[in-house]
């Protein structure tokens, strides 16, 4: 018996599955401990400028990259190694065009006032590793690569985190915003540092008379657009309480809420990263035929159930005896919004399901409709409901767009499993839904 396990677990697929799935959990935790590092060692208005810095960011980090992988993944599984490096190319020269841009952007909101000056290099600075580190990210998966993959994403979103989580305890004078930014953007040039020598067998001499194919670049883009746009809806359900906040509630409210979030997004990127993993099951189900279809989403369905209940019920149990171990009087007087929040992340992590069923029947115009509409009802209900309701209306924003996009998802899902499916054999391939790393605490 031993022997046979043995040479299960020592076995390439088994291996770096697992390594993977380790990697995967040590940065999850470490977003978790980030949470409980800022909310120590900052305070609440400090927390808040946080909070509006990564929403910010995510924001930024869409129009950078304009969602053009969900077109170059699906040209890179086919090319030649040097078709490749042409094609990742091309994405690199639309990429430095959109940084330009937000750089633009960025100078005038400072000059107006807008965006604080003395964070605007660490916000530039991180907003450039982190989308060249997580476009390298995509290539590794899609080029079949995984382990390297994660040891990319570790680097750029884990490893500093339990750095500065010593030095903080070690030298106070280091407890400030700006080391977790400085941290933050080596991360993401380790990170990169990483990447290259990963793709380093690529023939990147060849590359040097080599002008961006701008037919490429438009066809990429067309394509892209309605990832763009569904992407853009999903942030602004996750984001746009933030903004609202700070404008009608104050900073120190803000931080206060921007902590619980923190905490949830990283529990909805743990349900995302499971659910990428029934992504290919789900795609092939639905090229064998409805029977193997339906028999991949009620195994994802069921997991997904099982992993949204388990987390949040321990969540729930375990977050005031946390809060009172660590001695955060202030976020423990505000628990009440951790609970009011719940509802709506359980039924964000549920919508993976019919999310994935219509992303993998190539439904996008549906998708597209669901998180834009999902959207505006997160927006309206914030602007409602923050005045009024202080961080609980926000809450309950939250929740109310959540039940939405599940319950538009769910019934859009349903009609399209009653129509006709293709051919077995007859899918195409697909990109990426959203990655859970657009999301940022």
């Amino acid at each position: 018996m031993r022997p046979r396990l043995l040479d299960l677990v020592t076995r390439p697929a088994v291996a770096g599955t697992v390594a993977a799935l380790v990697l995967r959990a040590l940065t999850l935790a470490s977003r978790f401990l980030l949470s409980l590092l800022l909310a120590r060692m900052l305070s609440p208005a400090e927390m808040g400028q946080y909070g509006l810095l990564t929403a910010a960011l995510a924001f930024a980090l869409l129009m950078v990259g304009l969602e053009f992988y969900s077109y170059t993944l699906r040209e890179l599984v086919p090319a030649s190694p040097e078709q490749r490096a042409r094609i990742i190319a091309d994405q690199m020269a639309l990429g430095a065009v959109a940084l330009l841009a937000i750089g633009i952007v960025v100078a005038g909101a400072i000059a107006t006032g807008s965006f604080p000056a003395r964070l605007a290099p660490w916000f530039i600075l991180i907003l450039v590793t982190e989308h060249v580190s997580l476009e390298a990210t995509r290539i590794l998966i899609i080029t079949w690569r995984p382990v390297r993959a994660y040891i990319g994403v570790f680097l750029r979103g884990g490893i500093w985190v339990y750095v500065i989580a010593v030095l903080m305890f070690a030298v106070p004078s280091t407890r400030m915003l700006e080391t977790v930014l400085i941290s933050w953007a080596l991360g993401g040039v380790l990170s990169i540092a990483f990447s290259a020598f990963s793709l380093s067998e690529l023939p990147w001499r060849e590359l040097r008379r080599y002008r961006p194919d701008l037919g490429n670049i438009r066809a990429g883009l067309s394509v892209a657009r309605p990832f763009m746009l569904t992407a853009a809806g999903a942030l602004v359900i996750s984001y746009v309480d933030r903004f609202v906040i700070d404008a009608f509630v104050g900073r120190d409210a803000l931080g206060i809420y921007t902590f619980y979030s923190t905490i949830l997004i990283g529990l909805l990127s743990l349900g995302s990263s499971v659910s990428h993993q029934f992504l290919p099951k789900v795609i092939a189900g639905y090229a064998a035929g409805p029977d193997a279809y339906r028999a991949s989403l009620r195994s994802f369905f069921w997991s997904m159930l099982a992993l949204a209940s388990a987390t949040m019920i321990l969540s729930a149990f375990a977050m005031g005896p946390m809060l009172t171990l660590l001695g955060l009087a202030t976020y423990a007087a505000n628990v009440g919004v951790f609970y009011a929040m719940l509802p709506g992340i359980f039924l964000r992590m549920l919508a993976d399901v019919p999310s994935y069923a219509l992303y993998a029947a190539r439904s996008d115009r549906y998708l597209l409709i669901c998180n834009l509409g999902s959207a505006v009802v997160s927006t309206a209900l914030n602007v409602a409901l923050i005045p009024v309701l202080g961080i609980y209306g926000a809450a309950l924003a939250g929740g109310v767009a959540s039940a939405a996009l599940f319950a538009s998802l769910f019934g859009f899902a349903f009609h399209r499993m009653r129509e006709s499916f293709r051919e077995p054999g007859a899918t195409e391939t697909v990109g990426l839904p959203t990655d859970p790393d657009m999301l940022y605490p």
